[in-house]
């Protein structure tokens, strides 16, 4: 018995007995249908039979009066005692009188309320078949012409004829008589008649045979006129004004049935219809009620556990708890559950594994980039001293010697720089820090800039360099044109590195224009060593180069194409996509969109730069910075400009350096003992000396990251340069903090 319990919980078997409960009560539904249908089928046979009967009353109602007009006269009728017509309404009426019993039970069963009426009508036809019943009987004993009394009446006449001692002229004075009342069937003849014979018998001139025959005579004809009048034909009365009576009765009878059975054949009609609405509108809300308990007994877990996995996504998996009932009826679904409950856990207890681990991958990530942030600030400290001094140095009077090891040191210098910045770019590229800038360029006279530089550097190569740039291309367009320059210089220097002789060529094509974004086709092409097919995909992964012995001869870090890949794509471009050309050599291609720029684009030359030194009015600046190097350095490139400088080895000195001289700029290290370049900002901004004149502070660091800019200029500074400094540089930042000020 448990066993067959169990098999319930099955998830078709329940289906199955919802189905089959649905079905049940359609059926009842048809089922009462039926009963109701073939119920108003039985009222309308009943409304039909009850006409029917009613009609073939008032059709029968002609036989009768054939029988008056004809039949009667027929000899047949009295020989053999039947006539058709007579006969025929005599069964219609018996027939008929069946027919009202048997609606009068079916009125009943129907619950048609005329049990009164049709009980009356079927009392007055049966009194209706009664009277012509004896209407018949009289008829025959009446007779016509040789039979019955007024056949009597006629032999009695011809016996007085022919065999009697009456007088023709009184015999036939009795016969006119005779003829006037058979013609009119007026009393006053048969009084003329009997008042005739009477006196012709107190004469007595007739024999005593004329006499009885005459008694005769006079007996038949008043019997004659007794069932005349009983039958009442001629004046409408006696038995044949009582049939018309009933007949015309029994057929308002008919009537009247007719009209009440309608109305309460009606009234039972609506009250079926009625029953039938109500039971299709229960049957309706049972099913609706049903279906909606079956639809929430079946989806009520499945609802829940819906419920818990949209509170489990929104809570980041993080909730533990299970708000679903840990069994259900349905065993299926009860499986569902339990199978989710498992699964949860082990997601969760997955999840927050992970977590962990990607906590401990953040905190790592984190380390190393402060590592990277200290290690850049470590070394751009030194090759800032190296590379400021180098500069100075150039400026001195050398020997060509002497200048040959200086440019060594130079180029050693910016090489290391080089590798800093390309480590420096990768890992933001990791971190997700890499951020681009979109500002007005014109890019064919970027782009030609860059090749003249390039066709400077491969004077002593055996290689001509060849640029390509499609007139349909707008060159108005807005970019980060340093990390677009950035990939083409990777691309271009290993496209020259890599090929000993033959030609370098860099194609720019128009691919399509779409709105105001044109997409553009770049390909660095070389004929030097080429690339190993099946290494391609090697070469975009960070550290990775074709051959180590391409490391040892060439150099290289093997972060250049990874480095121009990522940017590539951080400008919504392609993947980088390297061939091996059939001839030799190697092409590296890619695809970029630009929002095309509408307004002019203006671009200030070197010239007007070192035009505006004329410009620079400054009698005095501070300089901020620990390192004594750094100090000489950034004096040093000041110098060069004319301009003055105090110095201040942390931002405590620079605090009270400040309140005591009066400075044009100060450029403040950010990482500093005692106290370091934002607290002295912080200091010197809140000042009641700087709230009356301002003084732009431009924060000097070796730190290359965005977050570090994006900091100094949130903690007041006005703007940010970066070690090692480049005199260009630091020259457009004082002119721009100048003209800031003067618009001020």
């Amino acid at each position: 018995m448990k066993i067959s319990f169990n098999n319930f919980r099955y998830f078709r078997v329940q289906i199955f007995l919802a189905f089959s409960t649905i079905l049940v009560l359609m059926i009842i539904w048809f089922m009462v249908y039926a009963y109701i249908d073939g119920r108003i089928g039985r009222l309308n046979d009943f409304t039909d039979k009850t006409y029917n009967v009613s009609k073939d009353f008032s059709t029968n109602i002609k036989n009768f009066q054939s029988f008056l007009l004809t039949g009667y006269k027929e000899k047949d009728f009295y020989i053999d005692k039947n006539q058709k017509d007579i006969d025929l309404y005599i069964n219609n009426l018996r027939k008929q009188k069946v027919i009202v019993t048997e609606i009068l039970k079916e009125s009943r069963i129907l619950n048609i309320d005329i049990n009164q009426p049709m009980t009356k009508l079927s009392t007055d036809i049966d009194s209706l078949y009664k009277s012509v019943i004896k209407f018949k009987e009289i008829a025959l004993v009446r007779g016509f012409k040789d039979y019955g009394y007024e056949g009597k009446m006629r032999d009695k006449a011809h016996l007085l004829e022919n065999k009697s001692s009456l007088d023709k002229i009184i015999l036939l004075q009795l016969r006119r008589h005779e003829k006037d009342y058979l013609l009119r069937a007026e009393e006053i003849y048969f009084l003329d008649f009997d008042k005739l014979i009477t006196n012709t018998i107190k004469q007595k001139q007739d024999d005593s045979y004329t006499k009885q025959l005459l008694n005769d005579y006079n007996n038949d004809f008043r019997e004659l006129v007794k069932k005349s009048s009983e039958l009442g034909l001629t004046s409408n009365e006696g038995l044949y004004g009582k049939i018309n009576y009933w007949n015309v009765y029994v057929e308002g009878c008919f009537v009247q049935i007719i009209n009440l059975s309608k109305s309460k054949v009606n009234e039972v009609k609506n009250t079926l219809f009625y029953f039938q609405i109500f039971q299709t509108i229960l049957i309706a809300i049972i099913l609706i009620f049903l279906s909606i308990y079956i639809s929430n007994y079946f989806t009520k877990d499945i609802e829940l556990l819906t419920t818990d996995i949209s509170n489990y996504i929104k809570s980041n998996f993080k909730d533990k708890s299970i708000s679903t009932s840990k069994k259900s009826t349905i065993r299926e679904v009860d499986f569902l559950l339990k199978s989710y409950i498992v699964l949860k856990e082990k997601l969760t207890d997955n999840i927050e594994f992970l977590e962990q681990a990607t906590d401990r991958a953040n905190k790592s990530a984190t380390f190393k980039t402060q590592f990277l942030a200290n290690m850049s600030h470590e070394i751009r400290s030194p090759l800032n001293g190296v590379i400021g001094m180098l500069n100075m140095l150039k400026t001195k009077s050398l020997s060509n010697k002497q200048l040959e090891y200086v440019e060594i040191a130079e180029h050693s210098a910016d090489h290391l720089l080089g590798l800093v910045n390309m480590i420096l770019d990768h890992s933001k590229m990791e971190a997700g820090k890499m951020k681009l800038e979109q500002y007005p360029i014109n890019l064919k006279k970027e782009l030609s800039k860059l090749i003249r530089l390039f066709e400077y550097r491969i004077k002593d190569k055996n290689i001509e360099l060849h640029f390509i740039f499609d007139d349909g291309i707008v060159s108005n367009v807005l970019a980060d044109n340093l990390r677009l320059q950035q990939v083409l210089i990777n691309l271009l220097d290993n496209a020259i590195k890599f090929t000993p002789k033959g030609d370098v060529r860099l194609e720019v094509k128009l691919l399509n224009i779409v709105d105001d974004v044109q997409y553009l086709g770049f390909n660095v092409m070389d004929s030097g060593i080429g690339i190993d097919a099946n290494k391609t995909e090697q070469l975009l992964l960070a550290f990775e180069q074709e051959d180590l012995s391409i490391t040892r001869k060439y150099g290289g870090t093997g972060l250049g194409l990874t480095i121009s890949n990522q940017l590539i794509q951080l400008m919504g471009g392609t993947k980088l996509n390297i061939m091996t050309l059939k001839n030799g050599g190697s092409s590296f291609n890619f695809e970029i969109p630009f929002m095309l720029n509408f307004n002019e684009v203006y671009l200030e030359n070197a010239e007007n730069n070192m035009d505006s030194k004329q410009h620079i009015i400054i009698s005095r600046t501070l300089i901020v910075e620990d390192n004594i190097i750094n100090q000489k350095v950034l004096n040093k490139l000041l110098e060069k400009i004319n301009i003055k400088s105090d110095i201040a080895n942390n931002g405590k000195e620079a605090v009270l350096l400040y309140q005591e001289n009066d400075y044009d700029m100060i450029f403040m290290d950010l990482h500093m003992p005692e106290m370091d370049g934002f607290e002295a900002t912080a200091k010197i901004k809140s000042s009641l000396k700087y709230q009356k004149l301002s003084t732009p502070i431009i924060a000097v660091t070796a730190s290359a990251f965005d977050e570090d800019k994006v900091k100094a200029i949130s903690n007041g500074m006005d703007d940010f340069i970066t070690k090692p400094i480049v005199s260009k540089n630091l020259e457009e930042t004082i002119i721009k903090q100048l003209n800031l000020k003067a618009i001020q």
